[in-house]
C-alpha cells in the first residue's frame, strides 16, 4: 500500500489548491484584453482618488478601486485606508466589504488567524446592518476558516448558518459558492451522499447563471468526492476538463488537475498513465511554478516506484520531492515574517493608542487636581474667616488641610512614577525597536538598487530576522506589562500539558537572537499538566529560556526540569552560564528594569523578569533564583497542578 502524504504537506498543499480554485472563481479570465481592461479601471480610478478633495468620494473610489486590483500586493494600503475611513464615517456596508476583502487578501498569504479576525469583525458589522448576502459572506468565509483548520464541525455550522442568508436573500451566487464550500467539509466528515448532494446545486445553480468558470471548480471538488468513494470514471471526466481550462488559460491550474489525475491512475492501478501525468506536470511545472501540486506528485510518484522496486526512479523523485518542500519553507518562512510585521505594526498602533489615552486620562486627572486645589484653597480661606468667629474650628480645618494635602502629594508622586515609567518604555521603543526595523528599511532600499549579492541578501535577511523576533518578544512583553499596570491583565486558568509548552518554546530558541550553539534539554515528564493561563506561562517561559540564553556560552547547557507535589508543579530552569553576582539577585524581578549585558554585550530592558515575577504571582505562586558567580544560575517557579 502507498504511504500517505505527511500530514503537515496535506495540510499545506489543500490550502494552497483551495486559493487556486478561489483565485479561478472569483476573478476575471485571464485573457489579455480582459487584464487590459483591469489596468484600464484601476489606473482611472487612481487618478480620480488622487485628485477627490472630499473623503467620502475617496472612500467610494478606493473600495471600487481595490475590486479591480483585489490580489495584487498593492491592495493591502488602499484596504486599510477605506477601512480606516468607513470607520470615520460611518459607512458600515463599505466598512465590512472591505473588511471581508482584506480577509481574503491575509488568506491567501496563509495569514489564517489575521484573516479570521477581520471576517468576525466583518460579521458583526453586517449583523448591525442586517444584510442577509454580506452576512451570508461573512459566515461563508469564516466557515472556510475553520475547514483550514481542519475543524469540520465548526465549518459545517458556519456554512448552514451561511446557506440560510443567502436563501433569505435569494441570492443564487452566493449559494454556489456557499454550496461549494460545504460539500468539501461534508467529504471530511464523511457525509458524501450528502457532499455530492450539495456539490450536484452548486453546479446546477452555476450553470443556470452562465458561470462557465466556477462550474468547472464545483465539477473539479465532485471529482475529489467521487475519488474518495471510489467512482473515478465519472471523477477523471471532471479532471481533465480542469486539466484542458488549465492548458487554455492558467497552467497552475492544469497542474493541480494533474495532480488528480496522477493519484487517480496510481488507486486503479495505471501506473503507466500516471508517469505520464506526472511527466507532463513537470514540463508545465518550468513553465509556471507550482510547488504545492508538484510536493504531492513527487511523493506519490517516489511511493509508487519503492512500492514497485525501482529504487533509482524512487531516489530520483525523493530529491525532486526535497527540492520543492525547500521551496515551499522558504515561502512559508516570507509569509511568517510579513505576518509578524503586519501584527506587529498593528499591535503597536493598538499600544500607541491605549498610551494616547492615557496621556489624555493624566490631562484630565490634572483638571480634577486643579479643582480640588481650588477647592482646598477656598476652604483655607473659610478657614481663616472662621478663624475669627471660633478658635477650636481652626484645629479641626487645619487637620483636615494636612490629611488632604498627603493626599495630592502622594497622588503627585504617582503621578511621576508614572511619567518616569512612561518615559522609560519609549526610550526602550526608541532604542531597541527602532534599530532593526531601520535594518530592514536599509536592505529593501539596497534591494531596489539592486546592489547586493545573492549572500549578502540571505545573510542579511537572517540577521534582521533574528532581530525582528527578539524585538517581537519585548513587544510583547511592554503590551502586557502595560495592561498589568492598568489593571486589566487577569488569569484565564485551563488545563495544559507542560511538556509541551517548553518544548514548544525550545524548539523556537535556536531561531533566537540570543542562540550562540547551547546545548538545551528538557526534562520535563510528558505526563505533567498544571492549571494556569496558557498564554501568560509561555511568556513566563519564553522570557526565562531567554534570559538563560542571554547568559550563557556556546556549548554551555540549558536543563529544565519540573517537580510536582500535592497541589504545586515546580519547574527550574538551570544553566551552566556566568552566574549572578550575590549583591545583584536581590535587584532581579523588581520594578527599576534591571539589566546587564549577555555574554555577546546582547542589552536587555528588565522588564521581561518583573513581568514573570507578576505573572506567577497573578497565578498564587513564586519565582526566585539561586546562582553561583560565575558557574551556574537556577531559576524557579510554582504554578497550581490540575487535578
Amino acid at each position: 500500500m502507498l504511504q500517505s502524504l505527511n500530514p503537515k504537506e496535506t495540510k499545506f498543499s489543500k490550502f494552497f489548491i483551495i486559493i487556486s480554485f478561489l483565485l479561478l472563481s472569483g476573478t476575471q479570465s485571464s485573457n489579455a484584453f480582459q487584464l487590459e481592461e483591469h489596468e484600464v479601471k484601476a489606473d482611472s480610478l487612481y487618478r480620480l482618488y488622487k485628485n477627490s478633495k472630499s473623503e467620502l468620494r475617496k472612500l467610494d473610489l478606493l473600495s471600487a478601486l481595490v475590486t479591480e486590483i483585489h490580489y495584487s500586493d498593492s491592495a493591502l494600503q488602499y484596504y486599510q485606508e477605506a477601512i480606516k475611513l468607513a470607520r470615520q464615517y460611518d459607512r458600515k456596508e463599505l466598512l465590512a466589504q472591505n473588511l471581508n476583502r482584506l480577509g481574503v487578501y491575509f488568506r491567501n498569504m496563509n495569514l489564517q488567524e489575521e484573516a479570521l479576525i477581520l471576517y468576525e469583525e466583518a460579521l458583526e458589522v453586517s449583523k448591525s446592518l442586517n444584510t442577509p448576502t454580506q452576512i451570508g459572506h461573512s459566515l461563508n468565509n469564516i466557515g472556510q476558516m475553520y475547514y483550514l483548520k481542519e475543524f469540520y464541525e465548526e465549518a459545517l455550522e458556519y456554512y448552514l448558518e451561511a446557506e440560510k442568508e443567502f436563501l433569505k436573500a435569494n441570492d443564487l451566487s452566493g449559494l454556489g459558492y456557499n454550496y461549494t464550500g460545504m460539500s468539501l467539509v461534508l467529504s471530511e466528515l464523511g457525509m458524501f451522499r450528502e457532499a455530492l448532494d450539495k456539490v450536484d446545486r452548486a453546479i446546477e445553480i452555476r450553470e443556470g447563471l452562465g458561470l462557465s468558470r466556477q462550474v468547472i471548480v464545483s465539477k473539479f471538488n465532485k471529482a475529489d468526492i467521487l475519488m474518495s468513494i471510489g467512482i473515478y470514471d465519472e471523477a477523471e471526466e471532471h479532471i481533465q476538463r480542469l486539466f484542458q481550462y488549465g492548458l487554455e488559460n492558467d497552467k497552475v491550474r492544469a497542474i493541480h488537475a494533474l495532480e488528480k489525475l496522477v493519484e487517480l491512475k496510481i488507486k486503479t492501478g495505471k501506473f503507466e498513465d500516471a508517469i505520464k501525468y506526472a511527466e507532463t506536470a513537470e514540463v508545465l511545472h518550468k513553465q509556471k511554478p507550482n510547488s504545492e501540486a508538484m510536493i504531492d506528485i513527487y511523493q506519490q510518484m517516489n511511493q509508487m516506484h519503492f512500492t514497485r522496486g525501482d529504487t533509482t526512479r524512487s531516489a530520483k523523485y525523493q530529491s525532486l520531492l526535497q527540492a520543492e518542500r525547500n521551496i515551499i519553507k522558504n515561502e512559508r518562512t516570507k509569509n511568517h515574517l510579513a505576518g509578524i510585521t503586519i501584527k506587529n505594526q498593528r499591535e503597536e498602533i493598538a499600544f500607541l493608542n491605549r498610551q494616547q489615552q492615557l496621556i489624555e486620562e493624566n490631562a484630565r486627572i490634572k483638571i480634577y487636581l486643579s479643582i480640588v486645589l481650588f477647592i482646598i484653597i477656598l476652604l483655607v480661606s473659610i478657614g481663616f474667616f472662621i478663624i475669627f468667629r471660633a478658635w477650636k474650628r481652626e484645629k479641626v480645618n487645619l487637620h483636615n488641610l494636612s490629611i488632604h494635602k498627603d493626599q495630592i502629594e502622594e497622588q503627585a508622586h504617582q503621578l511621576q512614577r508614572s511619567n518616569t515609567e512612561k518615559d522609560k518604555i519609549f526610550s526602550i521603543i526608541a532604542h531597541d525597536l527602532r534599530s532593526p526595523l531601520n535594518s530592514l528599511t536599509g536592505l529593501l532600499n539596497l534591494v531596489q538598487e539592486k546592489s547586493l549579492t545573492k549572500k549578502e541578501f540571505t545573510s542579511y535577511v537572517e540577521m534582521i530576522s533574528k532581530n525582528l523576533g527578539n524585538n517581537n518578544t519585548l513587544l510583547e512583553n511592554l503590551l502586557l506589562w502595560s495592561r498589568s499596570q492598568m489593571k486589566k491583565l487577569e488569569p484565564k486558568p485551563t488545563s495544559f500539558n507542560l511538556n509541551e509548552l517548553i518544548q514548544k518554546n525550545l524548539d523556537l530558541l535556536p531561531y533566537s537572537g540570543y542562540f550562540k550553539g547551547q546545548v538545551i534539554i528538557n526534562s520535563v515528564n510528558s505526563d505533567f499538566f498544571v492549571l494556569a493561563d496558557k498564554n501568560m506561562i509561555d511568556i513566563v517561559i519564553r522570557n526565562l529560556l531567554s534570559n538563560a540564553l542571554k547568559f550563557t556560552r556556546s556549548e554551555d547547557q540549558i536543563v529544565v526540569t519540573a517537580t510536582s507535589w500535592y497541589s504545586k508543579v515546580r519547574v527550574t530552569i538551570r544553566d551552566s552560564g556566568t552566574g549572578i553576582k550575590p549583591e545583584d539577585i536581590d535587584k532581579l524581578f523588581k520594578a527599576d528594569f534591571y539589566s546587564t549585558l549577555g555574554t555577546n554585550q546582547e542589552t536587555g530592558t528588565g522588564i521581561g523578569l518583573m513581568l514573570c515575577k507578576e505573572i506567577i504571582e497573578m497565578h498564587q505562586g513564586k519565582i526566585w533564583v539561586e546562582s553561583e558567580y560565575g558557574l551556574w544560575s537556577d531559576f524557579f517557579f510554582e504554578i497550581p497542578k490540575a487535578n
